[in-house]
């Protein structure tokens, strides 16, 4: 698909996306190949498993993750509109919500519930125990493609005018909505760069250190 052709052209297997969790201690890298792959399968997932089309909506009620991420992504390749919400449940047609967040969101038309193993296991999977009519992302998202046929515009297309510099390696602390979120990982993907999101962080000096270990080169 066209979404991240870009920087599969640049570089397919350099990381794009670096996600830190500081909490538990994990630290994931995604290529572009990788990121291409899970934004295909969700794309896939959202057309056939929830049959959506271009101008439906999702809401993604999760923490900073990577899953967050690449549901976005998914929903970008699919033409899929996003809301990311926070206490109150908005009018979509699927939402992405962890397990503690679920009870929030029952009597939604569609609730996937996402886990936090770092490996993208499913609720199941991972020791816990799935709500009686939510769906479980992980085992679900797997089973489609990881190849999108449909037809998607370029990232650079849609998120264009940013003022970040080209092939920039950014490194932000999370996104709290739609604005920050394509800010620290839309727009440096856009202009050929990566990003490196580091959450459960209060520490500046471990901060500092991470910028350095990734050789980062612009700060939000």
């Amino acid at each position: 698909m066209e979404l991240l052709s870009h920087l599969l052209a640049l570089d397919p297997a350099a990381p794009r996306l670096t996600v830190y969790n500081e909490t538990t201690g994990a630290r994931l890298d995604f290529s572009a190949i990788t990121l291409d792959n899970w934004a295909s399968k969700v794309g896939n997932m959202l057309i056939e498993e929830l049959d959506l089309e271009e101008g439906s909506t999702i809401a993604i009620d999760l923490p900073v993750s990577w899953q967050a991420a690449v549901i976005f992504l998914g929903a970008l390749a699919a033409g899929v509109e996003v809301e990311f919400v926070s206490d109150t449940a908005p009018e979509a047609d699927a939402i992405f919500t962890s397990l503690d967040r679920y009870e929030a969101h029952q009597g939604s038309s569609d609730v996937l519930v996402v886990s936090d193993d770092p490996f993208g296991r499913g609720i199941v999977e991972s020791g816990g125990e799935l709500p009686k009519g939510a769906i479980d992302f992980g085992p679900t998202v797997r089973f489609y493609g990881d190849q999108f046929f449909s037809p998607t515009r370029a990232l650079p297309e849609i998120v264009s005018g940013s003022d970040i510099p080209a092939g920039s390696r950014v490194l932000a602390t999370g996104w709290l909505d739609f604005e920050s979120f394509q800010r620290q990982v839309l727009e440096p993907l856009a202009v050929g760069g990566s990003s490196v999101i580091v959450t459960g962080l209060t520490d500046t000096e471990r901060l500092n250190q991470i910028a350095t270990n990734e050789k980062t080169s612009h700060r939000m």
